[in-house]
C-alpha cells in the first residue's frame, strides 16, 4: 500500500474544511447518537445483572461497593453524552467529538477498573476490550486523527495498567500471556486506524462529489431559469413584433392610399394650378409621414449595435440645433418652441453627441405632438457634477395608468385611431435605449394630467472643453455639389433616376448605372477622376455595392482613395462595412431628400478639405 494512501489530506481552503466537518457531523449524527444510546442501554442492563448477582459472588475477590460505584459512574458519564446530544451536534463536529470522547472514556476507564476488580482470565477481558475498540472505530465513525489520539489514549491507559500493576496482581497471567495480550490490543488499534483512514478519504471524496453535484445542479437550475426567462421574453417579443407589424402595416397603408387618391385628384385637376398644388402639398406631407415612420424603425434598429463615442459636447450649441430643427414643425402647429433664458451658459457634458441629439429630438418631437396649445421649452439645471436637460410642454400630460408603460415599444397614449402623424410609438423607447447605452446617463419624467409634462435627461459634466464643430463632416449651411463628378449605382431604375435628379439639382455631374457593367465606358476613358462614388449596398444577381466601389477605387488607385457614400433601404448597421477602407459613409434611402443631399454635401466637402490640407503640408 502506498504511503500516500495512509494519509488524510485536509482541504486547502479553511472554509471548505469547515464545510466538510459540518457535513460529516450531519451525515453521521444519527448513527453516532443511536450507537451511544444502544451501548449505554446495554451497559445499564449488565449493571443491573451484576447487581443481582452480588450475593453469589465471592466476597474475597470482589469489592462490592466499588463495583457498583464504577458501574454507576460510567453510566452517568455515558448517559450525559446521550442527553447532551442536542441539535448542536448536527453542525458542530467538535461538539460531537467531545461527547463521543466523554462516552468512550467513561466506558473504557470503567471497564479497566472492573477488570481489576473482577478476576477474569486474560482472554476474556481481551475479547471485551477488542469488542470495545471495534465499537468505537466502526460505530462512531471517528475521523482518522480523532480515532488515532482517542483510541490511542485508551490503549496506552490499558498498557500502563497492565505493566504498572504490582507483581502478583497481573490477573494471574504468565509472562508469555501478558506479552501476547500487550501486543494484540495495539495491533487491533493499528488495524482500526488504518481502516479509518480510507473511510475518511472516501467521505471527503463523497463530500466533494456531492458539493460538485449541488453546484452543477444549481448551475443547471440557473440556466434553466435563464432559458425560461429568455423564452418568456422571446414570446413577449414575438407578440410585440406581431402587434408592431399589424400597426405598422395599417399605418403605412393609410398614407399610401392617401397618396394614390391625391395623385388621381392631381391628374384630374391638371388644368387647375391651385388644386394641383394643394394636392401635391398633401402628397408631400403624407410621404414625409411615411419617411418619419421608417426613420423611427431605423433608429430603433441601429441602437442594438451602436457603440457610443464619448467626447465633450457644447450643450448650448446642441440645444440650439435641436430647437432649430423642430422650430418649423412647432410653428406649423401653432406651438411656441424656445430655449429657456439663462444668464449663465450650461456647462459642456461628456456624451455621444449624435446619440444624445437623437434622444433630445425624440423628446421634443413627442412634446410638440402632444401639445395642442401653449409651448415647449428646453432648459437645464446644473447639479454639481451632472447636468439635467429638461423638455417642458403644456400638453395633455400623462395619466397615472400610463406611466409604467410609456417607455415600452409601440405604446401610444390617446392614439387608438392610429393617427400617423404621431408616429409608431417608438420615440420614448428609443430615448430609454439611448440612456442605457450611454454611461452615466439617466432619464426621468414628471407629469400632471391636463397640464403638461417634463422629461429630463441627465449627463455628466465634461472635464475638458469640447472641440469646435458641430458634426463629423464640418458645417455646411447649403447643400452644394457644384462641379462635383459623381458615379451613382442603384439597381432600382426609379430610385436611380430620382437620386440622379437630386444630385444634379445641387450642381453635380452625375454618371448613373444599374451595375458595374454600366461604368465600363467611364473606366475606359480616364479623362476625369470621380470625386465621389454613391452606390446601393445590395444589387441584383448577388452583386454588392462594396465590390463596385472597390473595383472603381482600384482602377483609379494612382489618383488616391475616392470617398464612397453607401445608400441603403435595409436595416443594416455600419458594422457590415467594417472591412471596407475609409473614407465612406452609410446613409438611408428613407431620409428626406434635403437631409440626404445635405449629408452627401458635408461628406464631399470634408473630403475636399482633407485633400487641401494634405496638399498644403506637402
Amino acid at each position: 500500500m502506498r504511503s500516500a494512501n495512509l494519509r488524510v489530506r485536509r482541504f486547502r481552503s479553511a472554509a471548505q474544511e469547515r464545510a466538510f466537518r459540518r457535513d460529516y457531523a450531519q451525515r453521521f449524527s444519527v448513527q453516532r447518537k443511536l450507537s451511544i444510546a444502544i451501548f449505554t442501554a446495554l451497559w445499564i442492563v449488565f449493571s443491573i445483572r451484576d447487581f443481582e448477582r452480588l450475593d453469589i459472588l465471592d466476597p474475597v475477590h470482589l469489592h462490592h461497593a466499588e463495583l457498583i460505584f464504577v458501574r454507576a459512574a460510567a453510566a452517568i458519564g455515558m448517559g450525559a453524552a446521550v442527553l447532551l446530544w442536542t441539535p448542536r451536534a448536527l453542525d458542530d463536529e467538535r461538539w460531537a467529538v467531545g461527547l463521543l470522547c466523554l462516552w468512550t472514556l467513561s466506558a473504557w476507564l470503567a471497564t479497566l477498573r472492573m477488570l481489576q476488580i473482577v478476576d477474569l482470565p486474560w482472554h476474556e477481558h481481551y475479547s471485551i476490550l477488542t469488542l470495545t475498540l471495534f465499537t468505537i472505530f466502526m460505530a462512531f465513525r471517528l475521523r482518522a486523527i480523532t480515532a488515532a489520539w482517542l483510541v490511542g489514549l485508551c490503549v496506552v491507559s490499558y498498557l500502563l495498567m497492565l505493566f504498572l500493576a504490582p507483581p502478583g496482581e497481573k490477573f494471574g497471567m504468565h509472562l508469555s500471556s501478558m506479552l501476547a495480550h500487550a501486543t494484540s490490543l495495539p495491533l487491533t488499534y493499528a488495524i482500526g486506524v488504518v481502516v479509518s483512514i480510507p473511510l475518511e478519504r472516501s467521505a471527503r471524496r463523497e463530500f466533494m462529489y456531492r458539493r460538485s453535484l449541488r453546484a452543477a445542479k444549481a448551475r443547471v437550475e440557473t440556466a434553466s431559469r435563464a432559458v425560461n426567462e429568455q423564452n418568456k421574453r422571446m414570446q413577449e417579443l414575438v407578440k410585440e413584433k406581431e402587434r408592431f407589424f399589424s400597426s405598422a402595416y395599417h399605418d403605412i397603408q393609410q398614407p399610401l392610399a392617401a397618396i394614390n387618391l391625391f395623385i388621381r385628384s392631381a391628374r384630374m385637376n391638371i388644368g387647375d394650378g391651385r388644386a394641383v398644388k394643394r394636392d401635391l402639398e398633401v402628397i408631400e406631407e403624407t410621404a414625409s409621414d411615411i419617411v418619419d415612420m421608417f426613420k423611427e424603425i431605423q433608429d430603433y434598429s441601429e441602437l442594438g449595435s451602436y457603440v457610443p463615442r464619448l467626447a465633450p459636447v457644447n450643450t448650448l450649441d446642441l440645444l440650439t440645433e435641436v430647437v432649430g430643427q423642430y422650430r418649423e414643425m412647432a410653428r406649423s402647429r401653432g406651438i411656441d418652441l424656445r430655449l429657456a433664458r439663462r444668464r449663465v451658459r450650461p456647462p459642456s457634458i461628456e456624451t455621444d453627441r449624435s446619440l444624445l441629439k437623437r434622444a433630445l429630438s425624440n423628446l421634443v418631437s413627442n412634446a410638440i405632438k402632444s401639445t395642442s396649445s401653449g409651448g415647449v421649452v428646453l432648459g437645464w439645471v446644473h447639479l454639481d457634477e451632472r447636468l439635467r436637460i429638461d423638455v417642458w410642454d403644456t400638453g395633455i400630460g400623462i395619466a397615472a395608468v400610463h406611466r409604467e408603460a410609456i417607455f415600452a415599444e409601440y405604446y401610444q397614449i390617446n392614439n387608438s385611431e392610429r393617427d400617423r402623424s404621431k408616429g409608431l410609438g417608438l420615440g420614448l423607447s428609443i430615448v430609454q435605449r439611448v440612456v442605457r447605452i450611454l454611461p452615466g446617463h439617466a432619464v426621468s419624467f414628471a407629469s400632471t394630467e391636463g397640464r403638461g409634462s417634463r422629461f429630463s435627461l441627465y449627463a455628466s459634466v465634461a472635464a475638458s472643453t469640447p472641440a469646435t464643430g458641430t458634426n463629423q463632416y464640418g458645417k455646411v449651411c447649403n447643400p452644394d455639389l457644384n462641379g462635383a463628378f459623381m458615379l451613382l449605382c442603384d439597381d432600382e431604375p426609379k430610385v436611380l433616376e430620382g437620386l440622379r435628379r437630386l444630385f444634379s439639382s445641387a450642381g453635380a455631374l452625375v454618371q448613373a448605372a444599374e451595375s458595374m457593367a454600366g461604368f465600363a465606358a467611364i473606366l475606359a476613358d480616364d479623362s476625369r477622376i470621380p470625386d465621389l462614388i454613391v452606390t446601393d449596398i445590395r444589387l441584383r444577381d448577388g452583386a454588392s455595392g462594396m465590390a463596385v466601389a472597390d473595383r472603381i477605387r482600384r482602377h483609379y488607385a494612382w489618383a488616391g482613395v475616392i470617398p464612397v457614400a453607401f445608400i441603403t433601404g435595409e436595416l443594416l448597421s455600419v458594422r457590415v462595412l467594417r472591412d471596407f477602407p475609409e473614407p465612406f459613409v452609410l446613409l438611408r434611402k428613407s431620409s428626406a431628400p434635403e437631409d440626404l443631399l445635405g449629408e452627401i454635401s458635408r461628406f464631399a466637402a470634408a473630403h475636399r478639405k482633407e485633400n487641401l490640407d494634405l496638399a498644403k503640408h506637402l
